[in-house]
């Protein structure tokens, strides 16, 4: 039996924990064991797709006041990820987390110091800058992985990297671009959310969604906290101009409490397994410009009011100029204000024909989880 070892790390999004699941869904039969070590705070939030669970500590704003609590986290987790490969002996890693990260990446690197293990790293592009500096190898990182995978369509990379690096990266066999991977919308649930949520096919359904809904600050990472409150102050507004609107707020799992509002034909919830199917039901969907959100948007063809939030880096806001570049979205520039939120979602709204159209640009735009599981497998064997 083949033994796989997933490992991620989550903090304030679920696109690492998302992408490992999908993969280990396509990937799991009765021949292949899926060990999961993960700093994910909610690692069943998608479903059980392992057969062992490895829990580590979770970076946070409180770990990170105290730089000796924080080296001592990273010091266990590594310990502990070390014994993990010692005790069930993986034939292959699976790594998808922030290369960036020191405190992600020293659990990693301490572990396979002493067992090197044949490991793919499922790289998810950041910044150009960031992925320029990684890709070049001056901190030896990516020497840890035998192959590399690029979850992208070519063109999207095409647009964001420099043509050299592009060029290099089609040269190079350790790398592969297999295209995009994320959930499937299952067609015949479209409905079925609509009547769970009591979406009339007369409303103008506004679908508000903050993907984890976390923030890390002293870890580079906003809040959406600031959309979630201009958003409400503006609803009022919205109402008259719309007056068949109906809203829905899905702030994430690991969005921060607080005080739900009372507001006319408007819902707050917490997370949303069907969420690829609310994005088809959706006319316009307020968003930040996460890699799995903005997949999701493409397969429904529904135009978007992207708010890029730092994660790190600025990945979310080239992200989100591609996709207006492309014409299925409205890009938020600079500090958000109501003003400008109020104008660009009224700015969509009149223009949801012409966007829902532009779509026809993503004609070559697939789901690959099939392709990207081959190359795991071909690789495995």
């Amino acid at each position: 039996m083949k033994k796989i070892l997933f490992y991620t790390a989550n903090g304030v999004g679920l696109g690492h924990l998302r992408r490992s699941c999908l993969i280990a869904e396509k990937i799991r039969s009765e021949n292949v064991k899926i060990i999961l070590v993960t700093s994910a705070f909610s690692p069943q939030i998608f479903g059980k797709f392992f057969d062992s669970l490895i829990r580590l500590i979770p970076l946070s704003d409180k770990l990170l006041d105290s730089p000796s609590k924080t080296r001592k986290a990273r010091v266990k987790n590594g310990q502990k990820f070390t014994e993990v490969i010692r005790e069930f002996k993986p034939d292959i890693i699976i790594a998808d987390f922030y290369l960036t990260s020191p405190f992600t990446f020293y659990t990693f690197k301490h572990a396979l110091d002493q067992f090197p293990t044949q490991c793919v790293f499922i790289w998810r592009l950041n910044d150009n800058q960031k992925f320029k500096n990684n890709f070049n190898n001056k901190n030896h990182r990516l020497d840890y992985f035998q192959k590399i995978i690029l979850p992208h369509n070519p063109d999207e990379l095409k647009s964001l990297l420099s043509p050299l690096i592009f060029k290099k990266i089609k040269n190079n066999k350790k790398f592969s671009i297999t295209g995009p991977i994320f959930q499937k919308i299952n067609k015949s649930k479209v409905n079925s959310c609509r009547k769970k949520h009591r979406i009339s096919h007369k409303d103008f359904f506004l679908l508000v969604s903050f993907g984890g809904g976390g923030e890390l600050k002293k870890g580079g990472c906003d809040s959406p906290g600031k959309i979630l409150k201009c958003f409400l102050n503006i609803y009022p507004k919205l109402i008259k101009k719309i007056p068949n609107l109906k809203t829905i707020i899905i702030t994430g799992p690991y969005f921060r409490k607080f005080k739900q509002p009372f507001l006319s034909r408007l819902k707050v919830i917490k997370f949303e397994k069907e969420l690829p199917e609310l994005f088809r039901a959706a006319d316009l969907v307020v968003s930040l410009a996460g890699y799995n959100t903005c997949n999701e948007l493409i397969q429904a063809r529904t135009p978007a009011v992207l708010i890029p939030l730092t994660r790190g880096d600025k990945e979310q806001f080239e992200r989100a100029g591609y996709f207006e570049k492309k014409g299925i979205a409205v890009k938020i520039r600079g500090n958000l204000s109501e003003g400008k939120l109020l104008n660009s979602i009224l700015y969509s709204k009149d223009r949801l024909k012409e966007m829902k159209g532009n779509f026809n640009n993503f004609v070559g735009w697939k789901r690959t989880n099939h392709k990207l599981v081959k190359e795991i497998l071909d690789f495995l064997e």
